[in-house]
């Protein structure tokens, strides 16, 4: 018999966990479901309960035939190790295996009580959108486990999505009805409501409102593959237009219309005005946030990774369908650096085109990067 131990938050159980589930149920025996306590990987606990995350599991794989969800983890408290579970499901005539993501592969060498893990498992690695398994990481971990590779790649979906489509209403892209229904009728993952709240203050278009959530999708794919924060990503994303409606006279009685403001094109001065309604009007402390806010339209020579998400993420959101975005996207998601640098080419072609404005700090970002990528 061959049995496979899929845990995680599940902090929600998402339409990628769905799909993890029925395809591990189409290659073995039996599949148990462990949410975790607390996970090592995010020791800052749980958005959701543990009940909460274990009563969503139960609804999302009730009907998948081999699934079952265990409470073992979440019984126990404490963060939860894989080398306890994996001997809590060990048995005699049993082969036990351990599905991980491929993210997770670099540092599997390093797992607490690696002995104990190796002796009763089989780590069962699942490649994922972004994170395709690497050779020398695979040979690093079979030197001290069994390490079998999945014949399938895992589909796209995370925490982070679900959190940015809730307040949305469209928590059903990222999760199943049921699950997404559960979530609505007990107020969970509401983290910025904050924010979203009080885009009819600021006179934000159903379009404009659209155009941000999508921003906010394509800036959480790239947090995730440039190793940047979701949630700091998420919430520049959500601002990052947050005055893009009001007037000079507006910005100038919420006390945001700075001399930064003043100097730019009329076209971007949203940017800078929006990082200063996010430090004092949404209370926002993360420099890098606030950055990024104001450099998303122009860029800036130097920017961080997380400048370079945002602005990027603004241009390639799925809603954009002019000539040539397809290229951009694809390059960008592929390195994000060579799709900042196209981004600007294509701004700067555009602007020069049409006689445009054209503000100083985008020249000088070009410059800058088209440099940088040379070394």
């Amino acid at each position: 018999m061959r049995r496979v131990i899929f845990g995680g938050s599940f902090d929600p159980p998402t339409n990628s966990h769905y799909d993890m589930g029925v395809r591990l149920a189409g290659l073995f025996d039996e599949v148990i479901v462990v949410p975790a306590w607390v996970s090592p990987f995010k020791p800052e606990g749980a958005g959701a309960s543990g009940p909460d995350r274990l009563r969503m599991c139960r609804i999302l794989f009730e009907d998948i035939p081999k699934v079952t969800v265990s409470d073992f983890e979440i019984m126990s408290g404490g963060t939860s190790y894989s080398y306890i579970t994996a001997e809590h499901f060990a048995e005699e005539g049993v082969m036990l295996y351990y599905a991980i993501g491929s993210e997770l592969l670099k540092g599997l060498p390093r797992w607490k009580n690696s002995y104990s893990l190796a002796k009763n498992a089989i780590f069962y690695i699942v490649p994922r959108p972004g994170f395709p398994v690497d050779e020398d990481e695979l040979s690093a971990a079979r030197k001290v486990y069994r390490v079998e590779v999945a014949p399938f790649t895992g589909a796209e979906g995370s925490s982070s999505l679900l959190r940015a489509a809730v307040p949305f209403g469209k928590a059903r892209e990222v999760v199943m009805p049921a699950v997404a229904d559960y979530i609505e009728a007990n107020g969970l993952y509401r983290d910025y409501d904050y924010i979203t709240s009080r885009y009819d203050e600021f006179g934000l278009k159903p379009s404009r409102r659209e155009h941000i959530y999508r921003t906010a999708k394509a800036a959480i794919i790239l947090a995730k593959l440039n190793g940047a924060s979701t949630s700091a990503a998420t919430r520049a994303a959500l601002l990052h237009d947050i005055t893009k409606y009001l007037t000079d006279e507006q910005c100038e009685a919420y006390g945001i219309l700075t001399p930064e403001a003043r100097r730019l094109p009329e076209s971007c001065r949203h940017q800078a005005t929006g990082a200063a309604a996010a430090e004092k009007l949404f209370g926002e402390t993360d420099r890098e946030v606030i950055a990024a806010i104001a450099t998303h339209s122009t860029g800036a020579a130097g920017m961080t990774t997380l400048q370079k998400i945002i602005f990027a993420a603004d241009y390639i959101e799925d809603g954009r369908d002019f000539a040539g975005v397809e290229r951009v996207r694809a390059l960008t998601y592929e390195n994000l650096d060579r799709g900042v640098l196209a981004i600007m080419e294509n701004t700067l072609a555009y602007l020069g085109e049409r006689g445009a404005e054209i503000a100083p700090a985008t020249r000088e970002a070009y410059e800058y990067l088209k440099e940088e990528t040379k070394a």
